[in-house]
């Protein structure tokens, strides 16, 4: 789920494509907004396996605050489960790939939990 002013941006990309569609549209407008290209195939991904994709656009004044923020509610580290996704054989989000049924995002939900900057 993309929120806030990228939604604006991923909506024209999303209308009327499925999930994996709806996050291919992502990855094209997370690297629009200065996201690194990796990065934005990790993001893309985690949404494809169930996850939430919470953006905000905050003036440097207020980034460490909104970081705090994020980091209180389950964020996730992006190093360390972009590791844990290459380690089990992915190279980069496919926009073709089906999305996860709900099995399959428990059992990945199920994975991380318990495990430290998951």
């Amino acid at each position: 789920m993309a929120a806030g002013w990228l939604v604006a941006t991923a909506a024209g990309a999303a209308t009327g494509a499925v999930v994996g569609g709806a996050a291919g549209g992502l990855v094209g407008s997370l690297t629009g907004a200065g996201v690194p290209e990796r990065d934005a195939h990790f993001y893309a991904e985690g949404v494809r396996r169930g996850g939430t994709l919470v953006t905000a656009r905050v003036d440097d004044a207020r980034a460490s605050t909104a970081r705090e923020i994020l980091q209180r509610y389950k964020s996730v580290d992006p190093a360390v489960r972009g590791t844990a996704y290459r380690e089990s054989g992915w190279t980069s989000f496919d926009e073709n790939a089906p999305a996860y049924t709900p099995e399959q995002v428990a059992a990945e939900r199920a994975r991380y939990i318990g495990r430290a900057s998951n």
